[in-house]
């Protein structure tokens, strides 16, 4: 309990909140060229600190004890006298010694530390920028040109019929498949094409087209895994899991490319199976192409994604439209279908495999209900245990269901916790959890980027795909929103990211995703949340380093005024103080030679990949050709957990066409 019963948080610990909140985002006088609107705008405006605690309660019992010890510990002088020099807490401190204190602590030589202020940092600067109370709009948002699009054109229609359970169930079904995403979906069209009655239960909300609120915060809180708050242990690393009807397919980027041949192959001999180097995955992955619209005669190039392409060209680099999963987008539209899509131009699996599991008249999708555990007799698995969620009261309601097939396909970081949860027990249940370790370059050009607007991913340059063995890197944009970006940047000072949030209109930002080859594990807490521990490996540091030091030239070569890393230490170059090539040289080097790991550098993750990795041998791997859990009857697994290794490219197709295969193994039993 805390003291005034209104939060997570006591009354002492929301003080030292505000006070770091105000320190970040303060009121500040502005100077020549800068925005007075934006300037002049502080935390208690937005009423950020209460935001900020309003985000937390998406936090597991154990990350808020955590998060709580820290702003009690910021707050005390024996503990920030060693840390910052002085011997006052965070409350008590003159504003100017507050930023002074989070910058010390943002580059603390401990690693827990940093950590603690990661966990305040991001939240504070995503919402400083997103949050929108009752309003449509930020206040900051007018400063820099962002807007949501107007005219907002008619929503197309919700294509599924979702059941919504408000009181105590019991269900029957031949199938339940459990996740609605890129595997679930193709899984459950495959077996009620078979005949098969299915249930789909899905933990995420029910929003469909005209649901979809196109607001960055909303987008974030009711679709994404843990509010958007899902990160490795340390938060080295901050992830990114769609938890809605669609899953991932929903409000991914929309990037459709077929897992490389030589990765295909590799795949097959660290597996043991050739289902990898088979035709069969060709045909596998060729038919969801297919059913996916998958092309570029949509990937149109926006201002974002186009200085890639002439960096590119300009070095001699190789690189390629992006092939998407898109019929009928709206442009004006695109940038916020990372929110969801409301025009329907987005093949996610809600428009194409759900829909036709529905159009069979044999499948049933129940959103908000999150399977607990499954139900075994005699070792065979009869059914699950799940709790449906009303979403409008809170109010929760158990429902069991009696199925004989089960198919989890709820992602690699919620798959192998239900397992757990489950009792099952296996020696590679959790490990190998890839996630293609992502750090960004952003780069701040003359003219307006507008990064929110089009298609959010459409050039890619593989160039470096290749850098050690089949291990390497590949560099793609990120779309651009106010909330997401301010997260990502750096805070080296209230005026300094302030006047960096005031350009960026005018930023492209490079991402370097990087195949990784050492993986991480996901185990579960005493509640049964997933608990993710990652470190980024020697190998993936270099990889990622190299990465950096490409995409600078490439921001470079491309017009860039400005090129800034997402390092917790300034590392910037700017045109005007270039005098020769040289400096760029050297600039590129010392950003290869930084480090980007334990919160020395920004690190996310759209992909996560392996925790449940099939194979022949029943010690090496937790599940058979067939996507069956080794020993456990009518138990199948069909999503990205599946992997033998990372992928190295964007994973969508890569899990349908496993999923594809998997459901058509599970029908033919």
């Amino acid at each position: 309990m805390t003291e005034s019963g209104a939060g997570p948080l006591a009354d002492q610990e929301r003080r030292a909140l505000a006070a770091v909140c105000d320190a970040m985002m303060p009121r500040l006088e502005p100077r020549d060229g800068d925005s007075p609107r934006l300037f002049e705008l502080r935390a208690s405006d937005v009423g950020l600190a209460g935001a900020v605690e309003q985000a937390m309660t998406a936090l597991s019992a154990r990350q808020i004890r955590e998060l709580r010890l820290f702003i009690r510990l910021i707050d005390s002088p024996l503990f920030m006298l060693p840390i910052v020099g002085r011997a006052s807490g965070i409350a008590a401190m003159r504003p100017a010694d507050r930023e002074a204190a989070l910058l010390s602590l943002a580059t603390s030589s401990l690693p827990v530390v940093r950590t603690g202020y990661q966990a305040l940092k991001r939240l504070a600067t995503f919402l400083f920028y997103s949050a929108t109370g009752d309003a449509r709009a930020n206040p900051a948002w007018s400063a820099f040109g962002y807007e949501l699009p107007r005219p907002a054109p008619p929503p197309g229609q919700s294509v599924l019929t979702i059941t919504r359970v408000s009181g105590p169930a019991k269900l029957d079904a031949d199938v339940c498949v459990i996740g609605s995403g890129a595997g679930g979906g193709v899984v459950a069209a495959q077996l009620a094409a078979a005949g098969r009655s299915v249930l789909v239960l899905e933990a995420g909300p029910a929003d469909q087209a005209p649901d979809f609120d196109q607001r960055e915060v909303v987008g974030m809180q009711r679709l994404y895994l843990d509010q958007g708050t899902t990160a490795t242990r340390d938060l080295g690393v901050a992830i990114l899991a769609g938890s809605c009807v669609g899953g991932g397919t929903s409000i991914n980027w929309q990037t459709s490319l077929h897992l490389p041949d030589f990765i295909r192959q590799e795949w097959a001999d660290r597996s043991g199976l050739r289902l990898f180097s088979d035709e069969i995955f060709t045909r596998a992955l060729d038919t969801v192409c297919a059913r996916l619209n998958v092309g570029t005669s949509e990937s149109v190039r926006n201002g974002n994604n186009a200085p890639l392409a002439l960096g590119c060209s300009a070095l001699g680099y190789r690189w390629s439209e992006i092939a998407r999963n898109a019929r009928g987008c709206d442009q004006s539209q695109c940038g916020f279908c990372v929110f969801g899509c409301r025009v329907g131009g987005k093949q996610s699996t809600a428009t194409t495999y759900l829909r036709d599991a529905q159009q069979t008249g044999r499948a049933t999708i129940v959103a908000a209900c999150k399977a607990d555990r499954l139900h075994f007799e005699r070792g065979i698995v009869v059914g699950v245990h799940a709790t449906a969620r009303d979403e409008h009261t809170g109010e929760r309601f158990p429902v069991a269901v009696n199925a004989r097939t089960v198919v989890v396909a709820a992602g690699a970081l919620e798959t192998p916790a239900l397992l757990l949860r489950s009792g099952i027990e296996h020696p590679q249940l959790g490990r190998n959890l890839y996630l293609h370790p992502t750090t960004a370059v952003a780069g701040r050009y003359r003219e307006p980027v507008r990064g929110w607007l089009g298609a959010p991913q459409t050039v890619l340059c593989d160039e470096f795909a290749r850098m050690r063995g089949n291990f390497g890197c590949r560099i793609e944009t990120a779309p651009i929103h106010p909330g997401l970006i301010a997260l990502a940047h750096p805070w080296y000072g209230a005026r300094d990211h302030r006047q960096r949030m005031q350009s960026i209109a005018h930023v492209s930002a490079f991402i370097v995703l990087t195949r990784d080859r050492q993986g991480g594990r996901v185990r579960v807490d005493s509640e049964g949340r997933a608990v993710i521990d990652y470190g980024v490996g020697k190998l993936e540091r270099e990889l990622l380093q190299r990465g950096l030091a490409a995409a600078a030239r490439v921001h470079w070569a491309g017009g860039a005024e400005e090129i800034l890393t997402l390092h917790s230490r300034k590392h910037t170059l700017l045109r005007s103080a270039v005098h020769r090539s040289e400096d760029v040289d050297a600039y590129s080097r010392e950003v290869g030679a930084l480090p980007v790991h334990a919160n020395h550098c920004g690190i996310f993750s759209a992909h996560q990949m392996g925790t449940c990795r099939m194979g022949s041998d029943r010690r090496a791997s937790v599940c058979d050709e067939n996507g069956q859990v080794h020993g456990i009857p009518g138990l199948h697994v069909a999503d990205a957990s599946l992997f033998p290794a990372s992928s190295g490219v964007n994973p969508m197709i890569t899990i349908m066409a496993l999923a594809h295969v998997v459901g058509a193994r599970i029908a033919s039993a």
